[in-house]
């Protein structure tokens, strides 16, 4: 047996020990009908799976950093009520399909800690914050109700296995913003974001590398003039690793979206970025847009990036580039020749180039985790 079969077996024979009132049959039907990725699969082609397989852990609960929020409840799973219950059988796996990310399988079978956000209407938006939840494999359920907002911030104190569904109704609103520090682990992410009509999602995103870091972000646009953003930045030192899988799905008329990536990669560290539009049948005067640029700082840096369009609607505007280069040789000997140091000129250049995917949401947390000046 492959170490996908051996890990898939055994995934699915694990008890449901944490929050049991959760149906999990349908996950284990997946992940028996659809397998796990394998190293010769195309969109794991450059992220070995085998050693996220081989470096899972049974992680069991322990004390982390409590999530704050105001203006949203949040439930644990484990303790949730009749009500909590009936939002988490609604809406989750509404966003994740368990066919595209099969891993996303493995987080709900063997899950230890399960987390439900759910943000009503106020006068005022909602502000979740959410650090070490201290399950190691985690899932977040984010519900907002229709014409709701709210702003939810991710600060991973340590590695974990966390997928987090977002799921907004008609005229609801989430800016959402995940920084991952660097680590030395082998880890796999997922955000998955279901959109309602006229629903606003923008996620911005700020990575430094690990031993193998894997980050699918999944964002269906289902509802009519659904808006979408999504910004990624990330600075990659010696030796590590960082994977970007973007995805964003158009199922619906006048929906609009932005995908914006900037990233650095240094000696020995590997890159993967693929970002992906898909414009289904029907989702007429879909407005996307996509662009990727890369720098590399030696010539041992890697970089595989990958734009794709598929359209199967003839009233669109979509447009997508990817760019991968070098400092600029002249931008930085106009520096030295006014009196910079080189070290200092070439930082002033990164940091203008990574500033270009800093959303306001994020702020200063961008930049000191990209090593970004003021």
């Amino acid at each position: 047996m492959t170490p996908a079969e051996t890990f898939a077996e055994r995934t699915h024979a694990l008890p449901a020990e944490y929050a049991p009132w959760l149906d999990r049959e349908a996950s284990r039907r997946a992940l028996a009908e659809h397998g796990l990725p394998e190293p010769r699969c195309e969109a794991w082609r450059y992220s070995n799976p085998n050693r996220w397989y081989q470096a899972q852990p049974r992680p069991s609960p322990s004390a982390g950093a409590s999530p704050r929020a105001v203006g949203a409840r949040l439930v644990d799973f484990a303790a949730a009520d009749d009500a909590a219950r009936a939002l988490v059988r609604e809406h989750l796996h509404t966003a994740a399909d368990r066919a595209k990310h099969p891993l996303a399988t493995v987080n709900d079978i063997a899950m230890r800690l399960g987390l439900l956000v759910h943000v009503p209407v106020s006068d005022t938006p909602a502000e979740i914050e959410l650090g070490e939840l201290g399950g190691g494999i985690e899932r977040v359920l984010v519900v907002v109700d229709p014409n709701a907002s709210g702003t939810l911030v991710e600060r991973p104190a340590t590695p974990t296995h966390r997928v987090v569904e977002c799921v907004l109704g008609d005229g609801a609103q989430l800016d959402h913003v995940r920084l991952q520090p660097p680590a030395e682990s082998v880890e796999y992410h997922l955000v998955a974001a279901r959109l309602g009509a006229a629903s606003r999602y923008r996620l911005a995103q700020y990575s430094q590398g690990a031993s193998l870091r894997r980050n699918d972000l999944h964002v269906s646009v289902a509802g009519r003039g659904g808006e979408a953003e999504v910004r990624c930045g990330y600075r990659l030192t010696a030796g590590t690793h960082l994977d970007t899988q973007v995805g964003v799905e158009h199922e619906a008329t006048d929906g609009v979206s932005r995908q914006t990536a900037r990233g650095v990669v240094g000696e020995r560290a590997r890159a993967v970025l693929n970002g992906r539009i898909h414009v289904a049948p029907g989702a007429q005067r879909t407005d996307a847009a996509l662009t990727t640029k890369s720098l590399l700082l030696a010539p041992t840096a890697q970089l595989n990036a990958k734009p794709e369009l598929t359209i199967y609607a003839d009233d669109v505007r979509c447009a997508h580039g990817a760019t991968v280069g070098e400092l600029d040789a002249e931008a930085l000997f106009y520096l030295r020749s006014r009196g910079v140091a080189q070290a200092a000129a070439r930082e002033l250049l990164i940091g203008g180039f990574l500033a270009e995917a800093v959303a306001d949401v994020a702020g200063d947390d961008a930049r000191a985790l990209l090593g970004i000046g003021r």
